[in-house]
């Protein structure tokens, strides 16, 4: 007879009640049976599995290939190891955080880590968190993130993982004989395991959130809409990044492909022939060409685009999901409608700009540490952020964003905050905008909450910033999340009022995995449902609060003022006396929108 998901979980937790061994007992699995340890954090105990395989290893034959089951076990597997991590090129910043054992990197690398906190007040299963890194598509992993302490503020179960980067993960011929996605599949395959096993972890697999940030905010949009899924997840966190963004889905993946297999020498007559070679060659050869094979060069010499990562496959993402978002009789909207969205930003996410913006000093004439001056606004930024456009747009859209964003009579620094704004706004939170304006239904069948996250940290992965560029950076967000403690270096003090936002966006968080609404603890702020006609969000700062029309003008720009323009112009039609009267008309627009007039 079969044991009941409640029976499992109460004899789970009877074993975890034990409390004074350094393993726990053994747990049976698809995959097989395996044995855990107890950690002990602040006098609670969680129970970590790590480094449980998911998947093959998709080496040799299976590399360039959807994930396959790993071979079963009957031994009982003991899961006390960080893996290693995927193959990517890693940051000597970062290592401090990477376990040892994750400061490999191998092919074989598809494993899981789970986190369990001790019963507390209940022998119920436990709603789960399932985390998806970010870093670009080429970087990152899961053992990064000691989920412990927000397992320990939720009780509640998290699960992270690593998934296949870089050209392992993503190569693409845009045919049958490499379709991509093998990242996004392992993906789909880790969650699959989660809701096949959680039950014997006292996990509950009908109340599944994934949530990530960055490349993994990307990750998490892209679920909500792949069929697979469907009974799987439930509830989705998308942390600095979603499907609208121009970075969800890579371009001109064949020409990567084909360029990698230049490099290599091999041959580029079918791309047959370039994935069965590209299929042999020593992992390492296959790392070392990955970033120049992908580098492509456009007109601004920056670009907003994505050559690295997720493709319309037909398989797996069978449209470009803009097109299924805005199409809501497809399975894939309908899917997306059930689910329960929390998505939000970073008040500085621009500030990844600094590095690329610090080469035109010269040029320009400008220390970045003084500011960014319109120039180098109108001449780089605004052109890299028109060539998302039409061939024939290009022009007026460069001029639009020109006008919008350069800060009159403003300072350098001033001007320096709104050029990065463009990159800020167009990778992340106009993107995120449009896709909590896509999931709203007045029935609220999934309901939607957004946030932004202002208050800047008093430590930072991103260590180089100018004075002027204020708030939370990129990722800022992410030690809040999991706990200072789990993503703070030891010898860094640890402010109380930080300390106490960081517990505030955890309790949060797992609040909303667990009943669909960030709400429930009556000391926190009422956290709005998010509305188009109000655009309701939480600002987590120091001073957490609640606010409307997050950004208003910036969000009427880029959702009427450019969709305005592209819809004017037709391309190949557009004579010069209507380019130019279009021109007249864009700047009048751009005026009047954003509340003054250019030429006063």
């Amino acid at each position: 007879m079969a044991t009941s998901t409640l029976s499992r979980c109460i004899i789970f937790m009877s074993f975890l009640a034990v409390g004074s061994c350094k393993t726990t007992s053994v747990l049976q699995t698809t995959s097989g049976p395996m044995q855990g340890s107890i950690h002990s954090y602040n006098g609670s105990d969680v129970y970590q599995f790590i480094g449980i395989p998911y998947a093959a290893p998709p080496v040799r034959e299976l590399r360039f290939m959807k994930p396959v089951p790993p071979t079963a076990w009957n031994s009982t597997f003991t899961a006390e190891r960080f893996p290693p991590s995927c193959m990517q090129y890693l940051f000597e910043n970062d290592r401090w955080l990477i376990p040892k054992e994750s400061q490999n990197i191998s092919e074989d690398c598809l494993y899981m880590n789970i986190y369990v906190p001790r019963a507390t007040s209940s022998a119920e299963p436990k709603a789960v968190m399932i985390w998806i890194h970010g870093g670009g598509f080429t970087a990152g992993q899961g053992s990064i993130f000691d989920a412990s302490y927000i397992a320990l503020r939720g009780d509640i179960i998290v699960v992270t993982f690593n998934y296949r980067l870089g050209l392992f993960g993503f190569l693409s011929t845009e045919d049958t004989n490499a379709r991509g996605n093998y990242g996004i599949w392992d993906q789909v395959a880790a969650i699959k395991w989660v809701s096949e096993n959680i039950a014997n972890f006292g996990g509950d697999n009908s109340k599944v959130c994934i949530f990530g940030e960055s490349a993994g905010g990307y990750s998490v949009g892209l679920h909500t809409i792949i069929q697979e899924n469907r009974g799987r997840i439930h509830r989705a966190i998308s942390e600095s990044g979603a499907v609208y963004s121009p970075r969800a889905v890579a371009e001109q993946s064949q020409t990567v492909a084909r360029r990698a297999a230049e490099m290599l020498n091999c041959s580029t007559r079918s791309t047959k022939d370039i994935v069965e070679c590209l299929r042999t060659v020593p992992a390492g050869d296959l790392l070392k060409v990955q970033g120049a094979a992908s580098a492509l060069s456009n007109q601004s010499g920056e670009s907003f685009v994505n050559h690295m990562g997720p493709v319309v496959d037909g398989d797996l993402i069978i449209d470009h999901p803009v097109e299924i978002l805005k199409n809501r009789s497809s399975e894939g909207f309908k899917f997306f409608q059930t689910l329960d969205i929390l998505a939000g930003t970073n008040i500085a996410e621009g500030g990844l700009m600094y590095w690329p913006l610090m080469k035109y000093q010269h040029q320009y004439h400008y220390n970045i540490s003084e500011g960014v001056p319109a120039g180098v606004l109108c001449d780089v930024v605004a052109t890299a952020a028109a060539e998302e456009y039409a061939v024939s747009t290009r022009g007026l859209i460069k001029d639009a964003v020109c006008q919008q964003y350069t800060v009159r009579d403003g300072s350098l620094a001033e001007q320096g905050r709104s050029t990065v704004d463009v990159y800020a706004d167009l990778q992340f939170f106009i993107p995120t905008v449009q896709t909590l304006d896509a999931h709203y239904t007045p029935e609220k069948v999934g309901r939607s909450f957004q946030y932004i996250f202002t208050h800047q940290p008093s430590f930072t992965w991103i260590r180089e910033r100018p004075p002027w560029l204020i708030g939370a950076n990129h990722a800022g967000e992410l030690p809040f999340v999991f706990g200072l403690d789990a993503m703070y270096p030891p010898t860094h003090e640890k402010p109380r009022a930080e300390r106490k936002l960081s517990e505030s966006i955890m309790t949060y968080w797992t609040n909303f995995a667990k009943t669909g609404t960030p709400n429930g603890d009556p000391s926190l702020p009422i956290w709005p449902d998010y509305e188009p006609t109000t655009s309701a969000y939480m600002n987590l700062s120091l001073d957490l609060g609640s606010g409307v029309h997050l950004f208003s003008d910036r969000v009427h720009f880029w959702t009427r003022v450019v969709p305005d323009i592209t819809s004017t112009v037709i391309e190949g039609q557009t004579d010069c006396a209507c380019t130019i009267a279009l021109g007249l008309f864009v700047s009048i627009y751009v005026a009047f929108a954003t509340g003054f007039v250019m030429w006063l």
